[in-house]
């Protein structure tokens, strides 16, 4: 006790003074400490439930009332939804982290699209101010037959309200909470005081700010997921054949990660992508591309071995066209003896007119043949593609000949139509990828999707490109994209420059893949035992690919134990 003063009964009054003072203002420190504090976890914190649950926490603390709401806004603005209902006295506690409220939602405007100004959540919507009431059954200016409605189906008389706006910078309400029946320590109903609004205001205007964070973070992440999803499709189309590709890609990558989470044995049952993990391997997939943005498109649309800007195979036609007339010329300005002699010499055989003209015929369909990308051109091909350059004379000042050295090149591509030098061209796509997307700030949560799209031509083995990366250096998700993007490649119905695989076949060449240590066993233990492949398969490809794999038969190619 201090001393003010000798006389006994005014040093215990001011000293009285002094400890209301003291206490009023350890009260109110500790009221500030509070709102720091929720405010900084409000601002980390970016699940919204969460947010909605430490919202309904402390403005229970605040005022210790009795029940509480919390409504939010809707994207169209015309109505309020429950995102909180809490009660004490009638052990109601729904939404936040709790079970979803499952009330119906208040429209904001009437059957005219005129405001709802005579009900109390909807006019403080309209207004963007505070609402309390000492008793709401006492007021005329609202309708508050839906809370007296309530009150008797519940057995609960609804007394003090504080109805408050939670406003954004701009001034926009996102949502309403509403508290109901402040109590003392005795269990009495009693007014909110002021400090109660005052505190709910504070409250109210920290929320704001958090909800408004976060829908600002929500939108930013969805826009940013849309210009991906535009850039995907962007691409796709600057190919003449929009096979969607990446967008498929992408959409196996989301299956594969939903089957790893909802896993229960197998080397995967402990695996759980997170809500950001599985978004950052969203986009790493759709994404996977974007560096074909500057492939040119004589390569990516490089459907037969001789296409360039057109395909030359009308050309080869043309001059096995000037060739059969030639002969024919000449077999009408010759005797039968001297053509045959002059057939000798240009074919290296003598021929009948109906010969030359069946073998021009015969070679030109071979020629039509090989320019379609196969699997491998076999050596007898090679050979014969050999022999065709070697057709060439020159006749009165013209030169004839059936194929050039350059179109024999592209004719004998073993596999595929792309010669090595376009191959690589294909493959700088990669490096491209990587240079784009480690140029964008990604959020720190999102900050491997530059990696894990720029690795799925990688393969386990160090075998892949372009980094040579091997099993230790790739992780799950660079492992998820390279198995989706071969499978989408093989059993792809809309490329005109090959035909598509079977199921059956797709599978056992992808089990080839993982015996000659390219692919992750695991992942195609997963596709085959989950039928995640059939799930794709019926969204995506043809009825005549859809057979029935044999998994057994199929696994015995890499795990022949």
């Amino acid at each position: 006790m201090y001393k003010f003063s000798e006389n006994r009964e005014v040093n215990e009054m001011l000293n009285q003074v002094v400890f209301s003072i003291q206490e009023l203002t350890t009260k109110q420190i500790q009221h500030i400490q509070r709102l720091t504090n929720i405010g900084k976890a409000l601002s980390s914190e970016t699940n919204l439930d969460k947010i909605f649950d430490m919202i309904l926490q402390q403005a229970i603390e605040f005022t210790n009332a009795d029940g509480a709401t919390i409504y939010m806004v809707d994207a169209e603005r015309k109505q309020l939804s429950f995102e909180i209902v809490y009660n004490r006295t009638m052990n109601i506690h729904q939404g936040g982290t709790k079970e979803k409220v499952d009330w119906p939602s208040i429209p904001l405007y009437n059957e005219e699209g005129n405001p709802r100004l005579n009900h109390i959540v909807t006019a403080v919507y309209h207004t963007k101010k505070s609402l309390y009431f000492d008793d709401v059954y006492q007021t005329d200016d609202y309708d508050t037959s839906g809370t007296r409605r309530t009150d008797r189906q519940r057995d609960y008389r609804s007394k003090s309200m504080l109805t408050l706006p939670l406003k954004n910078h701009e001034d926009d309400v996102l949502g309403i909470i509403q508290m109901i029946n402040a109590m003392d320590k005795n269990g009495k109903v009693n007014s909110f005081n002021d400090e109660h609004r005052t505190m709910m205001d504070s409250l109210a205007s920290q929320a704001a700010i958090a909800l408004s964070n976060r829908h600002l973070i929500a939108e930013l992440e969805k826009l940013l997921m849309q210009f991906m999803h535009s850039i995907a499709k962007t691409i796709e189309r600057k190919s003449k054949y929009s096979s969607n590709h990446i967008i498929r890609v992408a959409n196996l990558t989301d299956m594969f990660a939903t089957k790893i989470n909802d896993a229960t044995q197998g080397p995967y049952k402990d695996v759980h992508f997170s809500k950001e993990e599985l978004t950052e391997l969203s986009m790493a997939g759709m994404m996977h591309d974007v560096g074909k943005i500057i492939t040119p498109e004589y390569v990516m649309d490089k459907s037969t071995k001789l296409e360039t800007i057109m395909d030359r195979i009308d050309l080869i036609t043309q001059r096995f066209h000037t060739m059969r007339l030639f002969f024919r010329y000449q077999y009408a300005i010759l005797s039968e003896q001297d053509f045959a002699d002059y057939t000798t010499i240009h074919l290296g055989k003598s021929h009948t007119l109906e010969e030359v003209e069946m073998w021009l015929d015969g070679e030109l369909a071979f020629v039509n043949g090989v320019n379609i990308g196969t699997e491998f051109l076999p050596d007898t091909d090679m050979e014969r593609l050999e022999e065709l350059t070697k057709y060439s004379f020159e006749h009165e000042g013209e030169q004839y000949y059936l194929i050039s050295e350059e179109e024999k090149r592209n004719l004998q591509i073993r596999r595929g139509t792309l010669l090595p030098e376009e191959i690589k061209i294909m493959g700088q796509h990669v490096n491209v990828t990587w240079e784009m997307l480690s140029e964008v700030s990604f959020p720190k949560k999102y900050a491997n999707v530059a990696f894990y799209a720029a690795t799925h031509h990688e393969k386990l083995n160090g075998k892949g490109y372009p980094q040579g990366l091997t099993a230790e250096q790739l992780p799950l998700q660079s492992r998820i994209l390279a198995v989706a993007d071969i499978f989408e490649a093989l059993t792809a119905a809309d490329r005109p420059y090959k035909k598509p695989k079977t199921l059956s076949e797709s599978l056992q060449i992808m089990a080839i893949g993982v015996k000659n240590g390219e692919l992750d066993p695991h992942l195609l233990d997963l596709f085959l035992d989950s039928g995640l492949y059939l799930e794709y398969a019926k969204e995506n490809m043809l009825p005549e690919q859809i057979d029935t794999p044999d998994h057994e038969a199929i696994k015995k190619i890499y795990r022949p134990e």
